[in-house]
């Protein structure tokens, strides 16, 4: 029976994990360690060893998302949907991208206090 797979940020984790076992320790040795940190199968922690030596200085961790609903007039959406393939970027992180600027814009305007 197959379990689900990681989040990001805990894939971040082991492959840092790994990268922090790998210092110290053969390939072979910090396969073990992380079957036995994590409950992972050795294929798994193989793979996580193998990104490990593929980014020798880790990973970022990113912050794990949550779903959130808003109501938006259709060419807004429209407009949202046509930067996003235009930069490459997914949905999510176009509206997060635009949130983001548009809070530290905000922030500045009321002298640190958007919140």
């Amino acid at each position: 029976m197959a379990g689900r797979r990681a989040y990001a940020d805990e894939y971040a984790a082991r492959v840092n994990r790994a990268v922090e076992l790998l210092s110290d320790r053969s390939p072979a040795d910090a396969v073990r360690a992380l079957q036995a940190e994590h409950a992972l199968s050795e294929r798994q922690a193989r793979r996580y060893v193998k990104a490990a030596q593929a980014a020798p200085g880790g990973v970022a961790v990113p912050e794990r998302t949550a779903v959130f609903t808003v109501r938006l007039a259709p060419s807004l959406i429209a407009g949202l949907r046509r930067h996003a393939r235009s930069r490459g970027l997914t949905l999510s992180a176009a509206v997060a991208e635009a949130v983001r600027l548009y809070l530290g814009q905000a922030r500045e305007r009321h002298g640190g206090k958007a919140g």
